[in-house]
């Protein structure tokens, strides 16, 4: 099923050393509550782009307008074993507007190598958009990383925190480079709800080194770890 929705609330980023991960959850964890609904969990990410990487360049070019085509699935933390369910989806922004559209289903793709049939016209139906249809997209590279959740009691406010974010595999017809097998060297902090301003009880957030910026993991993904 094809799930539309438009996000009003504001998200907004914070990015630090990867190294400052531990120390930031340490201080998470002892003064906010995790998210009751989402566990941490290990995350998988394919992200797709067309053969000239047109989405790539319009991170690139602009934090006004961005596009992003994926397929994302979740591991348990301490068993690495994928949920049986993937989420296909498609993001747009345009400024402050945002719209996603989803779909469910009931396969994991954690086995499938980036060049399997199973990616052929996988995202057809998320391509479907406004007046027209957007060009195909194909598989580009797979990312993993650790995401905690937390909210903020009181509020509308959800945290997570996003760390040792890197790369597991890579599509050789599309990239004809290899990747290197280390972490990205920055993680990734985002806060999601009623205010784009950080709360007073998170100031300490930027003691520890972050600092609001834009952030797309699958841009610094291929400009860090893509050789």
């Amino acid at each position: 099923m094809l799930i539309y929705s438009h996000m009003n609330d504001f998200e907004v980023k914070y990015v630090a050393r990867n190294s400052a991960a531990p120390k930031v959850k340490h201080w998470l964890d002892l003064f906010l509550p995790k998210d009751p609904s989402f566990p941490e969990a290990v995350v998988c990410s394919v992200y797709f782009d067309t053969p000239d990487f047109y989405h790539l360049r319009e991170k690139e070019e602009s934090d006004h307008i961005k596009s992003k085509f994926r397929i994302r699935w979740y591991e348990d933390i301490k068993t690495k074993q994928p949920t049986d369910v993937s989420f296909l989806e498609f993001k747009h922004k345009i400024g402050e507007n945002r719209l996603k559209k989803r779909i469910l289903r009931k396969k994991a793709f954690n086995m499938e190598g980036l060049d399997s049939v199973e990616f052929n016209n996988v995202l057809d139906e998320l391509r479907v958009f406004q007046t027209g249809v957007l060009k195909n997209v194909f598989p580009v590279f797979q990312i993993s990383y650790t995401r905690s959740r937390y909210v903020v009691p009181d509020t509308d406010i959800r945290l997570c925190i996003d760390s040792d974010i890197h790369v597991r595999k890579v599509n050789k017809s599309l990239v004809k480079k290899n990747f290197k097998n280390k972490y990205l060297s920055q993680c990734v902090f985002e806060l999601k709800g009623e205010t784009a301003r950080l709360p007073k009880r998170l100031a300490h957030l930027e003691h520890l080194g972050f600092q609001k910026n834009s952030f797309s993991k699958y841009e610094r993904c291929y400009r860090e770890l893509i050789e």
